[in-house]
């Protein structure tokens, strides 16, 4: 079963010009038209150049921005009724973790009051007893201690910030995270450990991520399906076994070999790289987005936009060729 269905998800931004009296002349096109699902206990890896749009999607799906067009489904159920309704469910199933964790806590409180607040919100713990025992199995289980409880953000280091940001999240009994970009903020040996205690979360508990990252090594280890994103436009969508050992989208290939891959004798790493600057979202090009960095583009890319169609069973691409 699908918790999140995400039907043309756009959001655009107006572009202002003038001081005295402003006007809009153009629309930044963050995300495109973005269709997607994610099932129960599942992980959808979104991955990307900066820029491409991951964390504007995963924003806007849950509703933190609001959306231009499209439709979102918690549970088959539109987000849009779902807010009008019954807003505090929603906001209490579906949570976030933000990627630079020493913004995303305040520091004014200390990490009982952090951790605990969502159960003040949504009144699920009825007591101050309740809610200091309920944070502490919390802290205890993300690998910190109860010495912790009444300490503030600064005096921690920046891979426990991040362990406080995953507590808060959890501690509401969600179904579904937005984990974007979790680990890019942390030194390297602390990034496999939060990994690894956000996969023990999710299958101790069942839960469904969209996980947004531009780390494709990140993306492999985390994702049961893998959707490439370009320029606010998904442009291949498939499983994580079959896009890594087949991927068609020439973005695609470009992004895994552009991965650094040691050489043997010590020889200089080659440069593979995707040549030239991804294009600006308020003015895309025309046709595919992709036409002006691909090295295999024809005369069709330039005037003609690729749909994303399935070309093999589950393996979905926006490409011409």
């Amino acid at each position: 079963m699908s918790i999140i269905e995400v039907n043309d998800l756009k959001k655009y931004f107006p572009v202002d010009r003038g001081i005295l009296f402003s006007k809009v002349v153009g629309y930044v096109r963050a995300v495109d038209g973005v269709s997607f699902s994610i099932s129960e206990g599942q992980t959808l890896g979104l991955v990307g150049e900066s820029g491409s749009g991951k964390s504007t999607a995963g924003l806007t799906l849950l509703n933190l921005l609001s959306p231009t067009g499209g439709e979102v489904y918690f549970k088959g159920k539109p987000l849009r009724a779902l807010l009008e309704s019954e807003e505090s469910v929603f906001r209490q199933k579906a949570q976030i973790v933000f990627q630079d964790p020493f913004s995303s806590l305040n520091p004014r409180m200390i990490v009982k009051d952090i951790i605990g607040r969502p159960l003040r919100i949504h009144g699920i713990a009825k007591s101050e007893k309740e809610i200091t025992e309920r944070v502490l199995r919390m802290l205890q289980e993300v690998g910190l201690k109860e010495e912790h409880l009444s300490r503030y953000p600064h005096e921690f280091s920046g891979g426990q910030r991040q362990r406080i940001a995953i507590a808060r999240a959890f501690i509401s009994d969600p179904e579904f995270i937005v984990l974007d970009e979790p680990t890019s903020a942390l030194d390297v040996s602390v990034q496999a450990q939060i990994l690894n205690l956000l996969k023990a979360l999710q299958r101790d508990r069942g839960l469904a991520y969209l996980f947004i990252s531009h780390d494709l090594s990140v993306i492999k280890h985390m994702s049961h399906k893998v959707a490439v994103m370009y320029l606010g436009k998904i442009v291949e969508y498939a499983d994580k076994e079959e896009l890594f050992s087949n991927p068609m989208h020439p973005y695609t290939v470009a992004l895994l070999n552009s991965i650094p891959q040691p050489v043997a004798g010590g020889g200089e790493i080659e440069d593979k790289v995707i040549k030239g600057d991804i294009p600006s979202p308020m003015n895309p090009p025309v046709g595919c987005r992709f036409h002006t960095r691909c090295p295999v583009a024809k005369d069709v890319c330039a005037t003609q936009e690729p749909e994303l169609r399935e070309v093999k069973k589950g393996h979905f691409v926006a490409c011409h060729f």
